[in-house]
């Protein structure tokens, strides 16, 4: 029997039904198939024309209304957040984590700027993967300087290029020249005024920087920025810094989907699936809870050395998901420690994701049916390789395209 065929029967059992595939051979297979996959691809992908102009088809709508109790989230269901809390508790008592970065001898203002405007385009590249942006602005500074950038598409593609941003430039481009004219009309040119203006309270930053999605800060971006001006003692907050979260990343989701803190009633769907990023979102902002929740549960053990703030706790967390927990290599049982030459070239604060006997720290939490979960993908909703220029009718063909 073809995988096909297996296919149908597999979903026949779910449905409690029997399945004949003995009616189904030679020609008569490929009939079906034909029509199965024509009515998949309808329902997934075609918009009817009596579906509301917001939906791109049937699954759409039925995606967005129901997608939660489809996928039935569990935050900390047996308190696997205090046991990772006790886990963090062990190595923060002893050691003090904060990001790592290459400022030079920039002032404040200089590495403001220089995080604002690279916080920006931190989706889908590393931006400090190819080279230092700090090094960057020493040899061109005007790139950084928002009364420059704002009407200078050429600055912009110089930084753009720098970065290896080469991907979605319909985004990024107006993204850079419109964050810079935010800076200028109400932060003098100056992104190291932004906690100046809201009294260093979080909160307010957030909001001012989210507002509008044409300025590039998505509410994890805006994070990340506040905790890396935090962290390398640019600004001091005064308000609502508990608040600052750990950022939602691939690495910090599949960590938490790999401890468990975070459960769902089947592994995460591809992102070809997941219709306008319902499920993406939703693993965005219950990862966000999840770690929280490990920051809430690690104030309760006696005398800890909990940090501020959740997002303090990301930098470690993001570190060991890109080192020690990757998609498909792991250093936790049944496979390998990681070796000595590897910890050796590690910086010393990395090296803190490795326990005594050379295997993450969390080997002795994740359980072994869910070690090999992964983190969700999206597919950007607006763009030219975003869901809503990839819909299509009952013509068929359309699609998402590259």
């Amino acid at each position: 029997m073809s995988n096909f065929l297996n296919f149908l029967e597999k979903l026949a059992q779910y449905c409690d039904v029997k399945f004949d595939s003995e009616r189904f051979r030679g020609e008569g297979e490929y009939e079906l198939a034909a029509n199965v996959l024509n009515e998949i691809n309808r329902f997934l992908y075609q918009k009817k024309t009596t579906l509301p102009s917001e939906y791109i088809s049937e699954f759409h709508k039925y995606w967005k209304e129901h997608h939660e109790e489809v996928l039935a989230p569990k935050v900390n269901p047996n308190r696997e957040c205090l046991a990772v809390a006790t886990v963090l508790e062990d190595i923060y008592q002893g050691n003090t984590i904060k990001v790592q970065l290459d400022t030079l001898d920039l002032d404040k203002e200089e590495i403001a700027n220089v995080r604002f405007f690279t916080a920006i385009q931190d989706f889908n590249i590393d931006v400090h993967a190819r080279s230092n942006p700090f090094e960057f602005y020493k040899r061109h500074p005007d790139c950084f300087k928002p009364e420059k950038v704002k009407d200078n598409d050429l600055l912009v593609d110089e930084l753009l290029n720098f970065l290896g941003a080469q991907s979605q430039r319909d985004k990024r481009k107006p993204w850079m020249l419109n964050s810079a004219k935010l800076l200028v009309e109400k932060y003098d040119s100056s992104a190291y005024r932004i906690n100046e203006v809201h009294s260093g309270d979080v909160i307010e930053i957030v909001k001012a920087l989210t507002a509008e999605e044409r300025y590039g800060f998505s509410t994890k971006k805006a994070h990340m920025f506040l905790r890396d001006m935090a962290d390398l003692g640019v600004w001091k907050y005064k308000r609502n810094i508990e608040k600052l979260d750990v950022m939602s990343d691939k690495n910090t989701m599949r960590v938490s989907l790999r401890t468990g803190i975070l459960q769902f009633r089947i592994p995460l769907l591809a992102s070809f699936l997941d219709v306008f990023c319902y499920q993406y979102s939703m693993v965005d902002r219950l990862n966000r809870e999840a770690w929280r929740k490990v920051w809430e549960e690690w104030g309760e053990i006696p005398d800890n050395h909990r940090p501020p703030t959740p997002a303090s706790m990301d930098y470690l967390i993001f570190r060991l998901g890109k080192i020690a927990c990757r998609p498909n290599k792991r250093f936790c049982p049944p496979e390998k420690e990681v070796n000595e030459k590897k910890l050796e070239s590690l910086i010393p604060q990395d090296r803190l994701i490795f326990k005594d006997d050379r295997y993450c720290i969390f080997s002795g939490i994740c359980q072994l049916e869910r070690k090999i979960l992964n983190a969700p993908n999206s597919i950007s909703i607006e763009g030219r390789t975003g869901w809503k220029s990839g819909k299509t009718n009952e013509g068929g063909g359309g699609g998402i395209s590259s």
